[in-house]
């Protein structure tokens, strides 16, 4: 059947219960269905209770969720447990159904038929079987259920992905710097000027080819992850960065211009970079889109990708909203980089040659800009 396809088997012992009692109220047009007590009371064999319209008498649900990887089956010496201890739930039971995740398996359904004979010859409660493949087929034949599981449960094979960081947290570098104002005595050599010789003087060559290098730039790793039970093809993700708090965005990405290569070269290499590159600042300073090359991300995978971050100053945090598309989902969030500064200190001194001149010690932080 193309549901049972469809429909996953909870995770946990309390979303089966959930379940039980929300399909077998539909099936017993039974409003007042409910649980049984509360998890480490004793519950006389019985998870949920209730009683269908039309009878006079409290029917059962024994809930028995099982490892679907291990494939773990419902047990006979499970079933007689549970049996003997509903013959004492008050009042009697007229009917003991067990519910589980487990599949279909022909010798416990023979053994439930032969408890059930023999209770009934007792006088007592029948027993019936619903293994998973039974339970999706009522969820099937009840849509009020089906519609609540699948869509608010979300138990049905899904596609989502999560969105997230490496590292939430950056660290842009400043200067601390102290000045420092002291009284110094005009020096004597000072009236003598200042003979540069030519190893002292800076080279008119020194300076090519340095740059500034400006520390307040930090790389963060955003992570895609499948985390659902669906592959995800053809997908893209688009990151828009508050612009309250972000001076600056790079996708990293630079073309080969080296002057000492042919431009032949520099236009095969810078070809491989095109065709490998995948993530992309757009004509908005504040948005990048991310387009990865492997469009195909299966379960449980996931990839990473690098964007450089220039947070404008005295900021604390950079809110970034994230829309996410692929061929058939799509889906949107937000995440927050937390930002605390790094400070490196220094201690400027400034020789006044007045003592007019000297001034308390004045503190002033600049961003990390060095020439390299």
């Amino acid at each position: 059947m193309k549901i049972q396809k469809e429909l996953r088997k909870p995770h946990s012992w309390q979303d089966f219960e959930k379940l039980c009692k929300k399909l077998w109220g539909e099936v017993w047009c039974c409003p007042n269905i409910k649980q049984n007590g509360r998890q480490g009371q004793n519950q006389n064999g019985v998870d949920v209770f209730g009683v269908p319209s039309g009878e006079k008498a409290y029917f059962g649900i024994q809930c028995k969720l099982k490892d679907g990887y291990t494939d773990s089956k419902l047990t006979k010496k499970e079933i007689d447990s549970e049996i003997e201890k509903a013959k004492y739930f008050s009042p009697p039971l007229k009917q003991l159904i067990f519910a589980t995740t487990a599949n279909k398996d022909a010798e416990i359904e023979t053994y439930i038929r032969e408890k059930n004979i023999a209770n009934l010859q007792q006088g007592l409660f029948s027993v019936d079987v619903f293994s998973w493949e039974d339970i999706v087929d009522l969820i099937e034949e009840h849509r009020t259920v089906y519609n609540w599981y699948v869509n608010d449960c979300q138990y049905k094979d899904s596609t989502d992905v999560q969105i997230f960081l490496r590292e939430d947290v950056i660290h842009p570098k400043y200067v601390r710097r102290t000045k420092q104002y002291k009284y110094s005595p005009p020096s004597q050599l000072s009236a003598f000027p200042i003979e540069y010789s030519l190893n002292m003087s800076p080279s008119i060559f020194g300076h090519l080819g340095r740059r500034k290098v400006d520390y307040r730039w930090q790389d963060i790793n955003v992570i895609i992850k499948n985390v659902g039970s669906t592959a995800i093809s053809d997908y893209k993700l688009y990151l828009y960065f508050d612009a309250d708090s972000v001076e600056k965005l790079s996708d990293k990405f630079h073309y080969e211009n080296s002057i000492y290569l042919s431009d032949a070269v520099k236009a095969s290499i810078n070809d491989k970079l095109d065709k490998e590159r995948e993530v992309y600042e757009t004509t908005s300073p504040f948005e990048i889109h991310i387009i990865p090359k492997q469009n195909i991300l299966v379960q449980t995978d996931d990839d990473s990708f690098t964007i450089g971050v220039k947070p404008k100053d005295n900021v604390s945090e950079i809110k970034v909203e994230w829309d996410f598309k692929s061929k058939d989902y799509n889906k949107t969030g937000q995440f927050i980089i937390s930002v605390a500064p790094d400070y490196e200190d220094e201690v400027e001194v400034i020789s006044v040659e007045s003592y007019s001149e000297v001034k308390p010690d004045e503190l002033v932080v600049i961003p990390k800009i060095v020439e390299k």
